[in-house]
Parts: C-alpha cells; structure tokens; sequence
C-alpha cells in the first residue's frame, strides 16, 4: 500500500512541473499580447481624456509614491475623497516591502503566496495564482502593467454582462466606471481576501503579536478550552487505529498520533449539522459552517501588544460579516458550497459562489464563468433557502466576538469557522488572514478600522 503510493506521487510529482512549465509560457505570452492592448487603449483613452485614463495615472503615480519616494499611507493625497481607493493601491504597493519578510505561519511572505494561492486563477486564464509570485521583479511589473489590464479585461466582460441582464431604460454600464472601480475600490471577494492577507502579514511583522501562534489549530483549540470558548470537541487519547475492513497482509490499516499526547492529529468526533441546518441543504451535504468576521481595535494597543493584558472589552471587537456556507452534495467539507449571507438575527440572505475563481488548466482558458446568484441552493432547487432562520442566529456573532477579545486580541481581523450542530454552536478553528465569502460588509467600520491600523503599523520601527 505504501509503495504503489509513493509511485503514484512521484508519478504525479514528475508531471506537474511540466504542467506549470506549459502554463508559464501561457502566462508570459498573455502578459505581452493583453498588456499591448492594455497601453493601446490607455493611448487612446488618454487623447480622449477618459477618467479611466486619469484613473490609471493616478494608481501608477501612487506606487511611485510609495516604492521610490518612501511614502506613508496617510500623507497620500492622491485618493483623498476615496479611502477605499486609498488603502487598496496602499496594500498593493506593500506586496514589495513584504515580499522577503518573515511569515508568521509560511517561512517568508512571497512563501505564502505561494502556498495559498496555488488553487487560484483569474477567472479564463487557467492560470495558478503561485506562478506569478516566483520572481519579485516580475511581481513589480505585473502590479504596474498586468493588473490594470486584467482590470480592463474584467471590466469588459462585466459589463457586457450586466448590459445583458438589465432590460431597462437605464444609462448604459460604462465599461470606464467599472474598469476604475476594479483598479481602486474592488470589492471583489479575492481582492478584499488578499487585502486582509496583506494587513495580517504587516501586522504580525510589524508588532510580533503573540496571537498570531493561533493560526495553529491544536494551539488554538488548547487556548479556546483554557478560556472556556465553545469549540469543537477533541479526544484526549494517545491515538488511534484506523483499518480497511477487507485488506490483509498490513495493508489498509492506519495510525494517528494524537495531538494531546505530542502527536500531529488533532482526533475529533464527526460532526453533525443540526437538523434546522440539514434542512436547508441537500442530502449528503457536508458539515456546513458560519464563517463570521471580526474586527479588534485592541490589535493597536500597547498594553494588549505586550501583553500586559491578555483580554480586552467586547466593544474593543466589531463584526463585519457573516455567511452561511452550504455544502455542495456528496463534497466533503464545505469549501465547496454556496455563500449566503446573515443578518444580524440570523435571517439568511442571498447567495452567491466563487468556484469559477478555482478553474485551472488549459480547459478553462477564455471561459471566465460568473457567480451564480441564487435564493435556492441549486443541488436542492425547490427549497428556498434565503429569508429562512438559521439556529442560533443572534447567538453566532457574540460566540465569535467573545473568542477574539479572550483569545486572540492583539490579531486585527479573525475569520471564525462556526459548526451549527445538534449540541449548539462550536468554534472549529480561526484564520487570521480572512475571507469573507462574498458577505455583506460593514463598510464604515472596515475601511475606518483599515485605515487606523495601517497608519498604526507604519509608525512601528
């Protein structure tokens, strides 16, 4: 068993560098043909005088701003009555100052990139995300030139889109206020993903904040206890055995070392999904969680920072969202589902999916797909899902303010998995550097609480 295993990973090992090979070259030849035209049109939208021009201008004067002339997020004036656009050419620019700097869960920034961006593709390019992190001086010319085309391209595609789905009288979509809106305030679930990756990786360099050991699942689920958090369960066992029931001669049986006698598995249960859950999702869905957002004004506090206190107040902890994942049929987690949003009492909204932004190889080339927009979850048609109530609805936010101010207040933002089961709520781990699945945001709070740790951050040696 172990054998013909590791023959069928070398067997896999071996081809996929050959794979990324094929897709590099795609990638470069893309890069010059879609650039080309990307300045071709710059060059007529300049004579023209668009706002997309000026638009443009200013996000390649902003990152001269901050590469060569050394500058602070809050002396920019390029984007004074835009913070959203403020902020995001910030955090962009900040890609190069990270790029080497030690990780707090990935060896080096560029590392994690790597990592986590290794299932990802623009969508109708096919191409992994990772590819184009493997060299700094690329990176800064794809930020200069490839991201303002790719900018373009969607704001192409979206608006021949939504053109398509408005039958009304209204002013046609300008291809220019989309393309602007994608280059300085995208709201996009990938951009704002990346973005909070950024400010989590600056935050951890920058500060050395103790709450960043927490990304660990066995550190949090020991400190979750110790502070009495509800968390999912685990087994305190020395490990286990798991065994085929047909094979023989050693083969199909397997040992985990548990992690609370020094091992690597964290040994836990099944869960299950209450049955107020069940019934909105199809049959043989997997265990579908709430993921909630939080926010912690404490992570710029000396006395959280260094630990003179180790708590902070549940008002110091903002929620900025929460979404309902719905497992697909027959998957095994739920990274795979639709994303629905949750109000404040728990009354579900609607939902949306990010799946065409996990299309890779040559097959997905030139076919960008779109977010499906629904009220139904689509593997179960004729149950509507959206205005139902989830379990525990108003009790899912406080769950997760309660664990960021006792466990992790010196961490920014805090991304908390929530199970919905029989036994109630219960934490399976946090992230720190968080997605919000396409939720409704609170975009005072976010964008105020950016601004205020970022400018924080630059002021640390």
């Amino acid at each position: 068993s172990s054998s013909s295993s590791s023959s069928s990973s070398s067997s896999s090992l071996a081809s996929a560098p050959s794979k990324q090979s094929g897709m590099s070259v795609l990638a470069v030849l893309a890069f010059v043909a879609v650039s080309s035209l990307f300045l071709a049109w710059l060059a007529v939208a300049v004579v023209a005088r668009s706002p997309a021009a000026a638009a443009t201008t200013r996000y390649w004067r902003a990152l001269h701003y901050y590469w060569v002339q050394g500058g602070k997020l809050q002396d920019c004036d390029l984007f004074r009555d835009q913070p959203h656009a403020n902020i995001h050419v910030f955090s962009l620019a900040l890609i190069m100052d990270l790029w080497g700097s030690p990780h707090y869960r990935t060896g080096t920034f560029q590392q994690d990139m790597i990592t986590n961006l290794r299932n990802v593709a623009i969508p109708g390019t096919g191409v992994p995300l990772s590819l184009l992190c493997r060299s700094k001086l690329l990176a800064r010319l794809l930020l200069v030139f490839l991201y303002p085309t790719v900018c373009l391209v969607a704001a192409v595609v979206e608006a021949q889109r939504r053109r398509a789905a408005d039958d009304s009288d209204a002013k046609p979509v300008s291809i220019s206020d989309v393309y602007i809106q994608h280059l300085l305030q995208p709201t996009d679930w990938f951009s704002l993903w990346r973005l909070n990756c950024r400010l989590a990786s600056y935050h951890a360099l920058k500060t050395g904040a103790k709450g960043f050991d927490q990304e660990n699942k066995w550190t949090f689920l020991q400190t979750a206890a110790r502070k009495g958090v509800a968390i999912a369960p685990f087994l305190d066992v020395e490990g286990i055995c798991v065994k085929d029931m047909n094979e023989e001669g050693g083969m199909g049986i397997h040992f985990f070392n548990s992690a609370t006698h020094g091992g690597k598995w964290i040994i836990q249960h099944a869960l299950k999904n209450a049955p107020e859950v069940a019934a909105l999702l199809p049959e043989h869905a997997p265990l579908s969680t709430v993921r909630v957002i939080t926010a912690s004004t404490a992570s710029t506090s000396k006395d959280v920072l260094d630990a003179t206190v180790t708590e902070c107040d549940a008002e110091q902890i903002k929620v900025l969202s929460c979404v309902f994942r719905a497992g697909f049929a027959n998957a095994s987690t739920d990274h795979k589902s639709v994303l629905f949003d949750v109000a404040t009492d728990g009354t579900i909204g609607r939902g949306t999916t990010n799946q065409h932004w996990y299309q890779l190889g040559w097959s997905h080339v030139g076919r960008p797909g779109a977010p499906v927009v629904t009220d139904v979850h689509p593997d179960r048609p004729e149950n509507k899902v959206a205005g139902k109530k989830l379990p525990f609805g108003s009790d899912l936010r406080q769950i997760a303010v309660d664990a960021h101010r006792l466990c992790i207040p010196d961490v920014p933002l805090a991304g908390w998995d929530i199970a919905l089961t029989p036994d109630g709520p219960q934490i399976l781990e946090v992230n720190l550097s968080c997605n919000f699945f396409c939720g409704t945001i609170d975009w005072p709070a976010y964008l105020a609480f950016l601004q205020t740790t970022f400018d924080f951050l630059q002021q640390q040696q």
